[in-house]
Order: structure tokens, then sequence, then C-alpha cells
């Protein structure tokens, strides 16, 4: 889940999206400070570009990256936009129980430190390795596996990317009172400036700055919140004794530990989450970067801390805006994913509006920057290696600026010129799908012997097709889904995962595993 599932999927893109703000008198000041934050993310990809000389520099940022700024970059490229706008909205429409997926954070994040961090940045140092393709191929010894997994995250990537363009359009829409459109071309432009110039370096230095700014802000506006909303006991009380929601005691329910929606939901989003997370391409990349690998034990800690605090952002003005709306003192809300923008305008400053807006932007090209990496990775080395050609490191360099151009552009045309429907159908490419296709090749393959290649092949395929008919089936509300799996209310990413899962383990063992490289067997054992 994030911004764009959220804000699209559910069909709610504002069809005037400054309606908002076009009365608010400190717009000035706002769209002053998001415009310097544009110049600041420049800035650090004209430093990035100047140290960007190699295609190890470009794809894995030289290995030169220390634990903090891998665990901020890390945080940052995960949550995305969802944690200022859909995470709000959530919590706004369905009460306490969209915390699942925040508390599913402290288990996802440790999880993915512990079965992989170590073993991905050894993997680096015995095997010419830049991306998740790379390790699988080094682990099976299969360049169709490599292939296939190259190929799941290149589509995945581009596509899914459009719904995050998209996103970045209404929301520097909001800030500079333009179309959408220019704002998605906006948007691209500075994303794509710095990440062709600096490729990764300047991926995660601005992932740096920009996870330093959501947390900083987080704190802010959650701080502001229960101030406004009077405390958690007021605000509890003011929903859960309101006459709109008296009715079944949705109130009481609204602020119980699975909100309004039934246990099953809320149990299906933080098990894919906490599991899912070892199949998502753009963080499992990042562990190929620290310098150090003995500080990768403080990862977990350092990456799990800031999302937890900016998970208190999402609670804080979704609660909030609920309770007040609930009062009588805020009109009900047209659009849930309207909560946070509402929140901002009626009780902060025109300088805090203008640094959430920075915030909920640089969430959003946190991850666009990481997906247009791997996406040209894919392209330029994945994708010849799965066919048996290899180019020299000059050549990945010049590829690999040239392919996150075209990345940026298919992406932007996408989101341009599909409907509403369409651009739905690419939020199909989200993180359950990802999770499905790749987290059980790469979580269990790293740390299961007996794993084979044809179990690797096997689960990215089904995961990979699995995953996506469930969500197209969704969006499209076929009639087979709605009656069955629909009706059970598990999520998903999660059914798709279990599928691939079983999957894996069963053609693991109806095949002959082929015998371990030493290397990768004392990886293994690490």
């Amino acid at each position: 889940m994030n911004l764009s599932s959220f804000l699209i999927l559910s069909n709610q893109l504002p069809s005037d999206p400054t309606s908002l703000v076009s009365q608010y008198k400190g717009m000035g000041v706002t769209t002053a400070i998001v415009i310097v934050y544009l110049l600041i993310v420049l800035g650090i990809g004209y430093w990035a570009t100047k140290r960007t000389k190699s295609s190890k520099d470009f794809f894995i940022a030289g290995k030169q990256i220390g634990p903090v700024a891998l665990a901020l970059a890390a945080f940052s490229a995960t949550l995305s936009g969802w944690l200022f706008v859909g995470a709000p909205g959530l919590i706004y429409s369905i009460g306490t129980g969209a915390m699942w997926f925040t508390m599913s954070t402290a288990v996802c994040y440790t999880l993915l430190w512990t079965i992989l961090g170590k073993r991905m940045r050894l993997l680096v140092e015995i095997k010419d390795v830049m991306t998740v393709a790379d390790a699988v191929n080094e682990r099976f010894k299969s360049q169709f596996a490599s292939g296939l997994a190259g190929i799941a995250t290149l589509i995945g990537v581009v596509l899914y990317l459009a719904t995050q363009l998209l996103a970045m359009g209404v929301i520097l829409s909001y800030v500079f009172n333009i179309s959408v459109a220019t704002g998605v071309i906006i948007g691209m432009i500075v994303t794509l400036l710095y990440a062709i110039g600096g490729g990764m370096i300047a991926g995660i230095y601005t992932d740096v700055f920009q996870g330093t700014m959501m947390v900083i802000t987080s704190i802010v506006i959650f701080a502001i919140a229960m101030s406004k909303g009077g405390g958690m006991l007021n605000i509890t009380n003011v929903i859960s004794t309101a006459p709109a929601l008296s009715e079944g005691a949705l109130g009481l329910k609204f602020v119980g530990p699975f909100g309004i929606v039934a246990p099953i939901v809320a149990m299906s989003w933080f098990f894919l989450l906490a599991l899912g997370i070892v199949g998502q391409p753009h963080l499992v990349h990042k562990f190929f970067m620290i310098k150090d690998i003995k500080r990768l034990r403080h990862g977990a800690l350092l990456t799990t801390v800031p999302a937890i605090i900016s998970g208190l952002l999402s609670f804080g003005v979704g609660i909030v805006v609920k309770s007040k709306v609930m009062s009588g003192e805020l009109a009900v809300l047209v659009k849930a994913d309207d909560a946070i923008t509402v929140f901002l305008l009626n009780y902060t400053t025109p300088v805090l509006v203008g640094l959430a807006f920075a915030g909920i932007a640089s969430a959003i090209m946190s991850t666009a920057d990481s997906f247009i990496n791997i996406a040209a990775a894919a392209a330029v080395r994945d994708l010849p290696n799965a066919l048996g050609k290899k180019l020299s490191e000059k050549s990945q360099l010049k590829w690999g600026r040239i392919t996150s151009l075209a990345c940026g552009v298919v992406s932007v045309s996408l989101a341009l010129g599909l409907s509403s429907g369409g651009i739905a159908l690419l939020g199909a490419f989200g993180y359950g799908t990802f999770a499905a296709a790749l987290a059980p090749t790469i979580g269990m393959g790293f740390n299961w012997k007996r794993a084979t290649k044809e179990g690797a092949i096997s689960s990215i395929a089904v995961g990979l097709i699995v995953g996506i008919v469930l969500e197209v089936a969704k969006v499209l509300k076929m009639g087979w889904y709605m009656n069955g799996l629909g009706s059970l209310g598990i999520y998903n990413g999660l059914f798709a995962l279990s599928i691939s899962t079983i999957v894996f383990i069963a053609v693991s063992f109806l095949t002959k595993p082929a015998e371990l490289d030493k290397g990768i067997e004392a990886v293994m054992d690490c």
C-alpha cells in the first residue's frame, strides 16, 4: 500500500486538486519552501554526479554507504508518499486498524536485516553482483531464473512508477496551482536530473535528506495533532461517543484494535508487509552498497525507529481529523485522502504546510529514484546477462543513464496517456506483487540449501501471475473474484505470496538441488 494505491486504485483522484488550497493565504510561503526543497535535491544530484565514475558507483553507490545513510534511504524508499497521504486517509476511513501497517515495521525491517543483510553484502565481495537478479543467478546458477527476476523487476517497476508520478503530479498541482499533468512532468524532470547524473549515489543521499525531512516533519505534525485534538483520551472519547458512529457501536470499534475492518484484513496487511519485505528489489538492492559489513547489525534499529516515528504522523492526523469531523468542527471530507491537506491548512502555519508538502514530494521521489535505478540495472545488466551477453563497465554506465531516461519517459507517457481505469490497473504492480514474485526466491533461497532453480523459476512465475491477476480482478470487480477470494477479506498480496511460497517449497522438494558453489555456501552459512 502506498499513496498511489490508496489515491488512485480507489478512483479518488481529485478532478480539481487545487480546490482545497486555492483560498489559502499562506500559499506563497508554502510554494517558496517547496521550491527551495527541489533546488536542494538538484544540488545533491549535481554533487553526486561529480562522484559517479563507474557502473558500480551508478548502480550500488561504489559500496561506500554508511549504516545511517543506508537505513534512512531504506526507510524513505519503503514508505513513499503513502506515509503522508494514504495512511492518514486510511486511518480516517477505518480507524486504528490501519495501524497494523505501521506495527509491521519493527518486524519487517528486523527480518530483512537478519536474513538478508549480511548475506547480500558478503555476496558482493565474492561475486560480480549489482542487482537482485544477479544474486538470483549466483545462487541458482540459472540465467533463466535471473532473467525472469529481471523481467519481473523491470516491468513491475516501470508500470508502478507511473502511479508514483501521478501521485507526484497531484501534490505539485496543490503547491503550484498547475494541472496534474504539468506536475507529473515537473516531478519527473527533477527526479531524472539527479537520478541520471548521480545514479544511486544521488539516490541514497537525496533519500537521506528526504528521510530526515520526513522524520522531523512527522514529529512536529504529530505534536500539533495531539495538541489540537486535546490529547488521546479526548480524541477517543469524541469518536467513540459520536452519534454518527453509534449504530453497531462503530465508534468503539473505530478506536479498537482492528478499527472497523475484520481482523483477518488487518492481519493480512501485517503479515504481507512483515514477510513480503524480503521481496522488494529496491530494498534488497541497498545491501550491496554498505561500506562496512560489521555495521550492518545496527541497520534494523536505525531503519525501524524513524519508520515508527513517522508512523505517528499518519496516526495523529487521521484520528484527529476524524474527531474534528465527528464533533462538527470540520465538514465531512469528500475524499479520505484529503485528511492531511485539511489538517495542515486548518491547524498549522504556512511554513509547516510547505515542509509537509515538501515531505510528501520527497517521500514519492525517494521511491521513484530507487525504481528508476533498479529498472536501468535490469535493462543493462539482468536482461543481457540472461541472454549470455555482458556489457563493459563503460557501456553499463552509459546505457544505464540512457535507460533511466527512457524509463522516465515511458512512465510519464503511461501516467498521462491512460484513463483512470488504466492507471488503476498499473497500481496492481505494487508491494504485494513484488513480494509474491520475489520473496520466496530471495528470502528462502539464501537461507535454505535444498532450494532449487526449478523452485525459483516456478515461484517467480506463479507469484507474478497470481498477484497481477488478483489485483486486476479486484480493480475491474470481476464476478469470480468478488464472489470468491474478494469476499473473504484476505489481502491479495498475502494470498499470492502464500501460493508462491508453497510452489517454491514443493517444486524444490520434487527436483534435485545442484551442488552449491563454495562461495555461495559460505555466504549462506554466515
